[in-house]
């Protein structure tokens, strides 16, 4: 199991996507610069399916539907490094967590899980 720990938390939906598209745009690209610092990008994509967890560490927890919806920017970016062949259930499967802190240990984990 590869864990890629990344010091931002992932935003709610509701602050991130019901507004302009151009603020989703900046939080996808800042999480695409802070996934490529850690993740180069592979020449192909893995041919079979990838389990991951994306644990929000927060301040103030979220409701689970905010949560993933406010986590949608990892999966693109991970499918622009070639990390994963496609964000839909046949090569996508994730786990979404949160666990509360203090606000000065806010940050993200993400789980590459093994294949059973």
């Amino acid at each position: 199991m590869k864990v890629i720990t990344i010091a931002r938390r992932v935003p709610s939906q509701n602050s991130s996507q019901y507004r302009h598209w151009s603020h989703y745009a900046k939080e996808r690209d800042m999480w695409f610069i802070l996934l490529r610092a850690q993740l180069p990008p592979q020449a192909q994509a893995p041919d079979q399916p990838v389990k991951m967890l994306i644990r929000s560490y927060r301040n103030r927890l979220v409701d689970f539907a905010n949560l993933v919806g406010g986590a949608k920017p990892i999966p693109d970016c991970l499918q622009r490094l070639n990390y994963i062949k496609d964000d839909n259930p046949k090569w996508f499967d994730c786990q979404y967590e949160q666990v509360q802190c203090p606000r000065a240990d806010e940050r993200t984990e993400i789980h590459f899980l093994d294949q059973d």
